[in-house]
């Protein structure tokens, strides 16, 4: 009697075991924390919600010209140019490397918007800029175009690293 009322109870708990492992993902599907620039991203989190300026990839070097620079408005922008030319030529070497993964029809279309984004870029920072005067408007302009130039190449770092990844699997 014993056995007709355990019987059904362990082959319940092997069908609940065995359907739990058996749906579980292969170990190197399993997200793991991705480290970007030194951040590591939890698995589940919207990347925008780590806005950080050192998520995009701005040196540290920059924090401290910004701290030399006791806020006078001249220094700031000389540091918002020096760390501008450094994310722009990691922005040119991103995109051009993301190009060399792009299908012809993908390819075009990122040309497209990097062009687009140059434009949006110049002329929102222009805006942004406007409202601080002949003061600090050209360095809210630098700062502008220095912090989307490192956003943008992250975005496009990604996005060329979700392509490699397509690839290898």
């Amino acid at each position: 009697m014993k056995l007709r009322i355990a019987l059904p109870v362990v082959w319940t708990l092997v069908a609940l075991t065995t359907t739990a492992t058996s749906a579980a993902a292969p170990a190197h599907l399993i997200s793991q924390p991705e480290t970007i620039n030194g951040i590591v991203i939890r698995t589940g989190i919207e990347r925008l919600s780590y806005i950080s300026l050192r998520y995009f990839g701005v040196r540290p070097v920059y924090d401290v010209c910004m701290k030399q620079s006791s806020g006078a408005a001249p220094k700031q922008q000389d540091c918002a140019d020096t760390e501008l030319t450094y994310q722009d030529d990691r922005l040119n070497h991103v995109y051009e490397s993301l190009l060399t993964v792009l299908d012809d029809l993908d390819r075009r279309a990122a040309v497209e918007a990097q062009r687009a984004w140059l434009t949006f870029r110049d002329k929102d920072c222009a805006a942004r800029a406007g409202r601080f005067g002949s003061d600090a408007g050209p360095a809210t302009e630098s700062t502008c175009r220095m912090e989307s130039t490192a956003y943008r190449a992250q975005q496009l770092e990604d996005w060329r690293n979700s392509v490699r990844d397509a690839l290898i699997y």
